[in-house]
């Protein structure tokens, strides 16, 4: 897994008002989670972008102004629902020899042979929460779609995944071929044309 490194600054004026402020200054407030210690942080908005943008997972140095480096993971990250701009975010501290929990996200890989004849590719699953110990998990997981049909689905059970303990249910579907609607009327008077003619 890739890792970013993220000044953040350690806050002690928390609540609403401190929060709003921080905004207008261009920085995130944020939480660190440690076990059952709980640190408020501060974080650059453009030095977050590359963390919360992205497809991609990421293990993050936390370089805390005038203390520690941590590792850590994004726990949650709250948006705004128009601007799209992260409101606040929670970070988890993670240990080389300890497993997290987190979601990978998916890369469909390949074109369906569904989609050849008319179908349309459509994603159920973006992302599927693992359990492993950091530094082993992938950036995301890859699931070759290309032989996938009319609507034929692929689910996590198919998805391969080796070496991780997969949390989201293997029966969940990843992604689907859908038959359109317009394929499906055309199909249908071509069978019907074709039973017709066996009559005659």
């Amino acid at each position: 897994m890739k890792t970013l490194d993220l000044p953040v600054v350690e806050r002690t004026s928390i609540g609403k008002a401190s929060n709003k402020k921080l905004r207008r200054e261009g920085s995130i407030p944020g939480v660190l989670y440690d076990n059952a210690s709980v640190t408020h942080l501060a974080v650059n908005l453009k030095e977050l972008r590359p963390a919360v943008y992205t497809k991609e997972t990421y293990i993050l140095n936390l370089a805390i102004e005038g203390g520690e480096t941590v590792q850590a993971i994004i726990r949650e990250a709250q948006f705004h629902r128009v601007t799209e701009k992260p409101l606040h975010i929670d970070f988890m501290r993670v240990s080389a020899d300890k497993e997290v929990i987190l979601e990978l996200p998916v890369v469909l890989v390949g074109t369906p042979a569904g989609v050849s004849k008319g179908g349309k590719l459509v994603t159920k699953l973006r992302r599927i929460k693992v359990k492993g110990i950091p530094q082993n998990l992938p950036d995301s997981v890859e699931i070759d779609v290309s032989e996938l049909e009319l609507g034929g689905t692929i689910k996590v059970s198919d998805a391969g995944i080796t070496g991780l303990q997969v949390i989201t249910s293997q029966s969940a579907g990843v992604a689907s071929v859908e038959i359109p609607r317009a394929l499906r009327s055309a199909t249908a008077a071509q069978e019907a044309g074709e039973e017709a003619t066996e009559e005659v």
